[in-house]
């Protein structure tokens, strides 16, 4: 008899499967892997726990919303949760010092640092957003590095050649995410987006994950990092506690940050 699989290695087979069929059954699951049904259900409980699927009599469905996170406009985006983008920049500025070399994804979390490190009288800054670019032309103590490539027109961003990005060692990478998860880690929904956020990511001693409360235990499309991947994670500190700790329990450091509203 084969032997029996790990408990990650169970579980990214039933996600596998479900993204194939639709849906798992218990049964199925446990003579295909060797396991008891308890072990089944309890992998199917804290799947559901990652907004990966919803359990169903006698096995589980794939979640609908988790592959149908919509695709917005950079200014749409900008516009959602302000205060709590601002309060995790607040956070994730502390990580960064005079001299550091940094990298800025196309996502409006780690648009809003912009002003934050504008403070910092030597920073270069690697990113693939021309937002961000833009943004520092009134910084001229800030270097900017850019890639080459085409226009992605709805993160008015540059993608499409990751191995274009200069070769420049990072002090700590700041990336957005569409959904967070301990299954799937860090996802978002382009692909090419993606590619440029690994290759950010693989140039840093220390990759940062900025995200609000409301990403958590959502998956979209494409998974850009897994938990082993990231050092810290810093988000709002209305995320959901049981997914806080699942995800410190796999070595990841997570900051919560309070939203500080602006006074009207």
């Amino acid at each position: 008899m084969p032997e029996p699989l790990f408990v990650e290695e169970r579980r990214r087979v039933i996600i596998e499967q479900l993204r194939r069929h639709g849906r798992v059954s218990v049964r199925d699951l446990s003579e295909a892997m060797h396991v008891s049904p308890v072990t089944i259900r309890h992998d199917l409980r804290a799947l559901e726990d990652s907004g990966l699927l919803e359990r169903t009599y006698g096995g589980a469905v794939i979640r609908t919303p988790a592959s149908s996170l919509p695709e917005l406009s950079f200014h749409t985006r900008q516009k959602r949760e302000p205060a709590a983008k601002a309060s995790i920049a607040r956070a994730a500025v502390e990580l960064v010092h005079d001299g550091y070399s940094i990298a800025l994804d196309a996502s409006t979390t780690a648009y809003a640092l912009v002003p934050l490190l504008k403070q910092f009288r030597r920073l270069t800054v690697l990113t693939n957003s021309l937002m961000v670019a833009q943004s520092f032309l009134d910084a001229p103590d800030i270097q900017v590095l850019l890639p080459g490539g085409r226009l992605r027109r709805d993160s008015i961003s540059i993608v499409g050649r990751p191995e274009g990005l200069p070769e420049v060692n990072l002090n700590v990478a700041f990336l957005g995410t569409r959904g967070l998860t301990v299954a799937e880690g860090a996802s978002d929904i382009d692909p090419d987006e993606v590619t440029m956020k690994q290759a950010m990511a693989a140039r840093a001693v220390q990759t940062v994950i900025l995200t609000d409360a409301g990403k958590w235990g959502k998956v979209a499309t494409y998974t850009v990092l897994r938990l082993a991947q990231i050092n810290r994670i810093i988000t709002t500190s209305d995320a959901p506690q049981t997914l806080v700790d699942a995800v410190r329990a796999q070595g990841v450091i997570v900051d919560t940050v309070q939203v500080e509203h602006a006074r009207v």
